[in-house]
This record gives C-alpha cells, sequence and structure tokens, in this order.
C-alpha cells in the first residue's frame, strides 16, 4: 500500500513539474499592453490590432507596436525573419496570426501607433473589403519585406505622397506621435 501511496505522489509530482515546466515556445509572445515596451521605438505597446512580434532561432522573443517598427528594427539589426515565427494582430479581431498566413493593407486611412499605417488580416476577404474601402490594396507579407522606408515611414504608399504633400500634416504624419 505504501509503495503504491508513493508511487501516486511521485506521478503527479512528475505531472505538476511539466504542467509548470519552460513556456511554450511555439507561439506568439504574450504582450502585457498598457506595460510591455515596444524594441524598436521603445513606447508603451497599448493596441493590439496593431501590435507585432518575432522569435530568433535562439529563443529571443521582440515585441513592437506596430508593423512597420517590427520591419525597421529587423533591417536595422539583419535578424533572420522566419514568417512562421513572425506575428501579427488582425486588425478587427485582435488576434495573433503569423506573418506568412495574414493579408496586409498599407493605407494612411489608419494611423497606427508609429504612424507606419500598415494593418492586417488573417482573412483575405475581410482584407479586401477593408482595403476597397479605403482604397487600398491587399498585399502579403513577402511584398511587405520589400517595401521601402522613406523618412521614417515604411510602405509605398507614404512614397507617393511624398510628392504630392507635407507628410507632417497626413495622418500618423513624420512627427511620429505615438497614440496612446
Amino acid at each position: 500500500m505504501q509503495h503504491a501511496m508513493r508511487l501516486t505522489v511521485i506521478l503527479l509530482t512528475g505531472v505538476l513539474a511539466a504542467a509548470c515546466g519552460t513556456p511554450d515556445d511555439s507561439g506568439p509572445p504574450e504582450i502585457n499592453y498598457g506595460r510591455d515596451i515596444c524594441v524598436e521605438c521603445g513606447m508603451i505597446i497599448n493596441e493590439a490590432r496593431f501590435a507585432a512580434a518575432y522569435r530568433l532561432d535562439d529563443g529571443t522573443q521582440k515585441i513592437f507596436d506596430d508593423v512597420g517598427g517590427l520591419l525597421i528594427h529587423q533591417r536595422s539589426t539583419a535578424d533572420s525573419l522566419d514568417p512562421g515565427t513572425t506575428w501579427v494582430h488582425d486588425y478587427e479581431t485582435e488576434e495573433w496570426v503569423a506573418a506568412a498566413d495574414a493579408y496586409f493593407v498599407p493605407t494612411l486611412s489608419v494611423t497606427s501607433p508609429m504612424g507606419h499605417s500598415i494593418v492586417s488580416f488573417a482573412d483575405r476577404d475581410r482584407a479586401e473589403a477593408f482595403a476597397a474601402d479605403v482604397d487600398g490594396e491587399v498585399i502579403t507579407w513577402s511584398t511587405v519585406m520589400e517595401l521601402p522606408v522613406v523618412d521614417g515611414l515604411v510602405g509605398n504608399h507614404h512614397t507617393d505622397m511624398d510628392q504630392n504633400m507635407d507628410m507632417s500634416s497626413a495622418p500618423g504624419g513624420s512627427d511620429h506621435q505615438h497614440n496612446g
């Protein structure tokens, strides 16, 4: 009887230890909105719908308050991004989605925290409906990775406007004010 009791205690201890073990490194990080800091700009991350993140091969996770900040940081550090371990939030549902599976709409109709104005969706139909509403275009992660950085802003939607208007008067203009 004591042997069975000892065996039960050992098994329960093993189960509890496994449950309290290392965190799951297979998915996106948990961001504490209103407390965690964007790796690129150093500002507090407040809005899930714009937040983005990636994990490096060594397990290091980096979090950002918008997709443009992630791109600028990646370019300045030359971090190797795997689209399967790079995540963005769906603009409407605020759920995490792997960048490889997301659809993006660069648009000045929405002001993201650092003014990069790139929104993402898990569903192509919703992305296309949104793009139609803002006279935008749906692009994929590979195209996002090729967007130019102009005057500290990411996106081809900014480069066309630079010739026609002063960006400081546009939503999310070159003053880079953080919403929040």
